[in-house]
């Protein structure tokens, strides 16, 4: 394939973690997404210009020789990385899966996500982790395999948005990678 430069953002999608248990190639990547879409585990709007992948720069410490005063040696840890975006129009259940808290079903029953009527907040802790597929404009699959996900209210332009914070962490599958990118043409999910 060419070069890349995963410009803006066409789709996002989320699975459960869980769902990653072998080190991803084009196939299983298709696979997954195609999960994601046919379960509507989408988000389906975000707020102009809200979205971006963001790493911070590796902490460097240097190590100095006592008899000169020169560096001999360096300890370098990687910098933090995190996708973030605002939601400004969602489902119930897609503010449930990013936010935690229950949706409400149309009399409490109903498995269809047609059948839900609201949202309720938790009132414990609550720690959600995703795998994000996130297509780019110019057809570049980002898969983070294991985010934690940090989503809350925020105002946003006269509305009541989901500003979400995925904070990219080690799998828990040995082999699996935090992060993959795939073209779009070799993985054809959308096709």
């Amino acid at each position: 394939m060419g070069q890349i430069t995963a410009v803006g953002i066409k789709k996002i999608l989320y699975a459960d973690t869980s769902k990653i248990a072998a080190d991803l190639t084009p196939d299983l990547a298709k696979t997954l997404i195609k999960a994601a879409i046919t379960a509507k585990d989408e988000v389906r709007n975000v707020h102009q210009e809200t979205w971006n992948v963001e790493e911070a720069e590796a902490s460097v410490t240097g190590y100095k020789n006592q008899l000169n005063g020169q560096t001999y040696r360096y300890e370098t840890n990687p910098g933090d990385m995190s996708v973030n975006f605002t939601i400004g129009q969602y489902e119930y259940a897609t503010k449930a899966a990013l936010m935690g808290g229950a949706v409400i079903k149309r009399g409490g029953t109903g498995s269809d996500k047609d059948d839900i009527v609201g949202w309720k907040r938790s009132n414990e802790k609550v720690v959600i982790k995703k795998a994000l597929f996130c297509l780019t404009d110019d057809g570049v699959w980002l898969i983070f395999t294991n985010a934690q996900i940090t989503a809350h209210e925020a105002n946003t332009d006269k509305a009541v948005a989901i500003a979400v914070k995925a904070l990219v962490q080690t799998p828990e599958v040995a082999g699996v990678s935090m992060e993959y990118n795939f073209d779009e043409a070799v993985v054809k999910a959308l096709v």
